[in-house]
């Protein structure tokens, strides 16, 4: 199986599904926890945790601001971000400005703020923040943490949070597509999922669904989803590799 083939079906994935991201923007908060929940749908995989990813893209304000502006905003935010031995880098081009701190969480996961401001000619300047929080082991040390670090510090900034959580895992055996498929539906059970839309081939088992006990969600083409789960077979390493996301898995593999 060649890996670049997997990479063009997910991201045709991506790009359907997270293009909801993009023109809505906005993420709705409903009762349960995203760490918790994310937790108990990959618990349901019977995987060995490889690690996770919390990822969070927001508009800030429509305004052009100077590099010393985000370099103040960013060390702001490290505040609540929290993060440890954080190091700093500027760029300024022109039309864009950029301000950046790359460091570590608690639980030794690599950890950054992005804040970027940029000028266009046929719209209103932007500066958006992006936080990124990525860390590999075999458990799932400051997960929910992380989560809660990423709300909290978008918020600081006067922001919408827009947060896609994954958790990566592994499965000592190679699954055939029904059993791959069988394997996403009980996680979908395990949290009471309905499916909403998906990929099934000979490469990878991508489905997407929607389940009430989530605490954020998107909107594409009037359903609300929560969850994706993708599954495909990883020649390099024998071994079954599993997704789970929420709202959408945004990470290629």
């Amino acid at each position: 199986m060649k890996k670049i083939g997997i990479v063009g079906i997910i991201l045709c994935l991506l790009i359907g599904t997270y293009s909801v991201i993009q023109t809505r923007q906005q993420t709705v908060t409903g009762t349960a926890d995203t760490g918790e929940f994310l937790t108990r749908a990959f618990a349901a995989t019977k995987a060995d945790v490889e690690g996770y990813t919390v990822h969070n893209w927001s508009l800030v304000d429509k305004q052009f601001h100077t590099p010393d502006q985000l370099k103040t905003l960013g060390q702001k935010l490290n505040k609540t971000f929290a993060m440890q031995n954080a190091k700093e880098s500027q760029d300024s081009a022109g039309d864009q400005n950029a301000y950046t701190l790359r460091g570590t969480t608690a639980a030794g996961g690599a950890a950054q703020i992005v804040l970027t401001s940029m000028k266009f000619q046929d719209k209103a300047p932007q500066t958006v923040l992006v936080l990124r929080v990525e860390r590999d082991a075999d458990d799932l040390g400051g997960f929910k943490e992380a989560i809660q670090a990423v709300r909290e510090t978008v918020s600081d900034a006067n922001a919408i949070p827009q947060i896609s959580t994954c958790i990566k895992g592994l499965r000592a055996d190679k699954m055939s597509d029904d059993s791959s498929n069988s394997l996403i539906q009980t996680v979908f059970q395990s949290v009471k999922a309905k499916e909403i839309e998906g990929v099934r081939s000979e490469l990878v088992t991508s489905l997407s669904g929607y389940s009430p006990l989530g605490k954020d969600y998107i909107v594409t083409n009037g359903n609300k989803m929560n969850l994706q789960v993708a599954v495909h077979y990883d020649a390099h390493l024998d071994k079954t590799r599993v997704l789970v996301g929420s709202p959408i898995v945004t990470i290629e593999y």
